[in-house]
């Protein structure tokens, strides 16, 4: 059995995990508009984190010991990656009015949130219907994994371009500060057994894991590049002293 954390404290963690997950994509968001580009964010993470929160949230809506803060923040999660997905559409290179991209920001979302609404209310009413283990599977299980996978194309296009520009480090700190602490919230209650509680957490350990696998390759592509650029700095001193001896 777990030590139990003083009641405000595990309120304080609760908060913190939901606010955290709620405005992980602010970030990326932002960097996309402000360099009108989304190249070098991967568009298949977007869209599997995306697939997860609509899960989720009628999920935690469906079920007995339905959480509304839990399924409202899973809810404004699919809202921000319906936001970046739109972003990929008004940002794309072959665009030829730069000025209409916050109309087709705007047009696209909203089109990609009516969607979503409308598969997590059929959704809900499948987990409604549905065994419990099946509920379980479709509803927590597989947008555990879709979160956990995506985090694989963002790593081919860290190691595919040979750069980590154009994605937002400051969802890894809102997801890494936000999953550390709904996991403490797991281990928080007294009467916890460690066993029960790290399979429950799993998917929090399963993000904090991929976030630092995530951050040790971005480094090392930062240091592998900078080893580049100063190789080949040198190279053209030499050819440069090379010309003013001829």
């Amino acid at each position: 059995m777990s030590m139990a954390m003083p009641e405000w404290l595990v309120l304080v963690l609760g908060i913190t995990g939901i606010v955290c997950f709620m405005l992980m994509m602010v970030p990326q968001i932002h960097k996309n508009w402000r360099s009108q580009s989304t190249d070098g964010m991967s568009l298949a993470l977007v869209v599997m984190w995306h697939v997860s929160a609509v899960l989720s949230t009628a999920y935690f809506a469906a079920s007995p010991n339905n959480s509304v803060a839990v399924s409202l923040s899973f809810a404004v999660f699919a809202v921000c990656c319906g936001v970046c997905e739109a972003q990929v559409v008004a940002y794309r290179p072959s665009r030829t009015n730069e000025k209409n991209s916050c109309c087709v920001v705007l047009g696209v979302s909203s089109l990609l949130h009516a969607v979503s609404a409308a598969v997590a209310c059929a959704l809900f009413a499948a987990f409604r219907a549905m065994p419990a283990d099946a509920t379980y599977v479709v509803g927590l299980v597989l947008p555990s994994i879709l979160l956990g996978a995506g985090f694989l194309p963002q790593m081919y296009e860290f190691i595919s371009r040979r750069s980590v520009q154009g994605y937002s480090f400051g969802v890894t700190v809102f997801d890494l500060v936000g999953s550390s602490a709904n996991t403490a919230v797991i281990f928080g209650p007294a009467g916890v057994f460690t066993q029960e509680a790290l399979k429950e957490s799993a998917p929090f350990l399963t993000i904090i894991a991929m976030h630092i696998v995530l951050l040790a390759l971005a480094v090392l592509i930062k240091c592998c590049c900078s080893a580049g650029a100063d190789t080949g700095s040198s190279k053209t001193v030499e050819v440069a002293c090379a010309v003013a001896e001829c």
